[in-house]
């Protein structure tokens, strides 16, 4: 009974701290991040990133980070749809599409988290982001950026670069080197693009898929290259020619994305 009482205590008073001989390691877990989460802004951010980490059946992690989704600070709210994503919490679904109304990096933040969980609540975000400001998209895809774009409430949140996110996923330093993956997004925008495109192939739904092969025509090869990676998991038979149009890129990344792609789509086939 005193465990009992000490823990719904422990989650009721977020500042209860409780003496580590007294403590089972749960309990003295819960104090710690409590403990944090009551502190200055940085440790809250600390203690929210770390919570990504907590199984999505432990509810009170949930709430603890839907709650973080409310505060005043972006970068905190920021840090909490992050959390979430990584959890797979997919109970904070809805808050997570509240949170793509919000404003730059946390909306940014909320559309990722939902297509790590397979939900296509931040589609508009990613295909406003692939368009960039291309004008030559044809029918289907024209018309799918337009919608897009009328529904963002935020589309400040579009000017994020996130180069640093698109170079690790394309091109590990130890295989790449890090100067020539800065070098793959040195256009503005392009990092942008690229993420958006690495996220839209997480999307079930088949236009995404007319995206993407739209995205190979991208005048940055890593946005190129970023379009190919994503349909070796999404692209079917009809985005083999595509594919087979960029292994004479005059980039060597792109020509070799495009070759694993066609590989990844013909084995998948067989």
């Amino acid at each position: 009974m005193h465990r009992v009482l000490l823990i719904s205590m422990l989650a009721i008073v977020p500042g209860l701290t409780v003496a580590a001989t007294d403590a089972t390691p749960v309990e003295a877990a819960w104090a710690a991040l409590h403990k944090a989460l009551d502190g200055n802004e940085d440790r809250k951010r600390q203690a929210l990133a770390a919570l990504g980490s907590v199984d999505p059946a432990n509810e009170l992690a949930v709430k603890l980070l839907v709650d973080a989704l409310q505060d005043k600070d972006p970068l905190v709210r920021q840090t909490a749809a992050t959390a979430l994503g990584e959890m797979k919490a997919k109970q904070a679904i809805g808050s997570l599409h509240d949170a793509i109304t919000d404003k730059g990096e946390v909306a940014f933040a909320a559309a990722k988290a939902l297509a790590d969980m397979g939900d296509s609540g931040g589609r508009d975000m990613f295909v406003a982001m692939i368009a960039g400001e291309r004008s030559d998209a044809p029918g289907i895809v024209a018309s799918g950026i337009r919608d897009a774009r009328k529904r963002l409430k935020h589309p400040q949140g579009l000017l994020l670069e996130g180069a640093e996110e698109a170079a690790g996923a394309l091109f590990p330093p130890a295989a790449y080197g890090i100067a020539a993956a800065k070098e793959a997004f040195k256009e503005k925008g392009s990092s942008s693009r690229a993420v958006a495109a690495l996220y839209l192939a997480k999307d079930p739904d088949p236009y995404t898929i007319t995206l993407l092969e739209w995205a190979l025509s991208d005048s940055s090869w890593g946005v190129r290259t970023a379009a190919a990676k994503g349909l070796a998991t999404r692209g079917n038979g009809a985005t083999l020619p595509k594919l087979q149009f960029l292994l004479d890129d005059p980039n060597p990344a792109v020509r070799t994305m495009s070759a694993a792609a066609i590989l990844h789509i013909s084995d998948q086939a067989k």
